[in-house]
């Protein structure tokens, strides 16, 4: 047998297997819900590219505000139409940054960060409440199915923080000031 010099790691009981694939797959379960704030902001900007060039397609799970960002845009580029191009990329624009909000919930949510999910449904479900104000049923429809994978997302993140503490955490801050 061949020594590598490296210390060789006890094998794992069952118990200790089976926690290590629960967290495992709790973390999976967690990524793949924060991931919805990614597909909510990219499609949203696709929305908002399709609108500006005049596209009669979108997806149901982009965001109502940047819908009506998009409107706005439009209806100001039809009255004034020497300004068109003008107001169709300020429109883009508002509506990346729209977007990129929603990106941000998903880092933070990706990074495990509770507040993130939280945060992101509450707005993304103040979305939703715009899309039944105008009445698109179907765009309602698919941010409740968005809403829950988020909150399959949160409640796996909750399950995980149960069952492995969070990591300490290392500060370049003294921590013994005015310690005798």
């Amino acid at each position: 047998m061949e020594q590598s010099g490296q210390p060789q790691a006890a094998p794992l009981d069952q118990q200790q297997a089976n926690l290590l694939l629960a967290v495992a797959n709790l973390a999976r379960r967690a990524k793949v819900g924060a991931n919805n704030f990614y597909w909510i902001a990219a499609l949203s900007v696709i929305n908002s590219v399709i609108s500006a060039s005049n596209g009669s397609v979108s997806f149901v799970v982009g965001l109502g505000a940047t819908q009506i960002v998009d409107a706005l845009a439009n209806a100001f580029a039809v009255e004034a139409p020497d300004g068109a191009l003008i107001f169709k990329g300020i429109g883009i624009v508002l509506s990346v940054l729209i977007s990129a909000v929603f990106a941000l919930f998903g880092f933070f949510a990706g990074k495990m960060h509770r507040w993130a999910f939280i945060t992101g449904m509450i707005f993304y479900a103040l979305d939703a409440l715009l899309l039944l104000l105008f009445q698109d049923w179907i765009g309602f429809l698919f941010h409740l199915y968005f809403l829950w994978g988020l909150w399959n997302g949160l409640q796996a993140l909750a399950q995980l923080q149960k069952l492995a503490p969070p990591a300490q955490t290392v500060s370049d801050f003294p921590q013994n000031i005015g310690a005798p």
